[in-house]
């Protein structure tokens, strides 16, 4: 019998449930605007909490709003995209990463809502959101 070291355990867990998280500089890289592109998501209710033009704010206030998103009805939904899904969901979200398997089951909890539910295992998420630079996700 043979145990992993404690150093080895880790990286090999962190491979299998890694975290992944928002970054506005892989959106602003490609040339866009974080204000334009999240101001775009907010919900009404952030959109009217906010204190201007929601285009014109930073990344850390935008964030902060958005927690107001997490509980609005329609926020979050099936018909999304699967990372549209996950953008606003790691925007919503308190903290700054979010390990796969809860996005996983949160992706998963909406879709059980949906009469049309995509078949889309947790390995797949996974090749999914590695490659999702584009629309700002990396991993932690």
């Amino acid at each position: 019998m043979t145990t992993k070291a404690p150093a080895e355990a880790t990286s090999q867990e962190n491979d299998e449930n890694p975290s992944y998280t928002f970054n506005p500089d892989l959106i602003t890289r490609q040339g866009r605007s974080v204000g334009v592109v999240l101001g775009a998501r907010l919900c009404e209710a952030a959109k009217a909490k906010a204190k201007g033009n929601p285009s014109d704010l930073s990344y850390k206030e935008l964030h902060t709003l958005f927690r107001v998103c997490a509980g609005q009805e329609g926020y979050l939904s099936p018909q999304h995209p699967v990372l549209e899904t996950v953008v606003r969901i790691l925007l919503a979200t308190p903290e700054d990463a979010l390990p796969l398997s809860e996005i996983y089951e949160q992706v998963s909890n909406l879709w059980l809502t949906s009469a049309w539910s995509p078949s889309l295992n947790i390995g797949a998420m996974r090749r999914l959101l590695d490659h999702a630079e584009t629309q700002g996700i990396t991993r932690a």
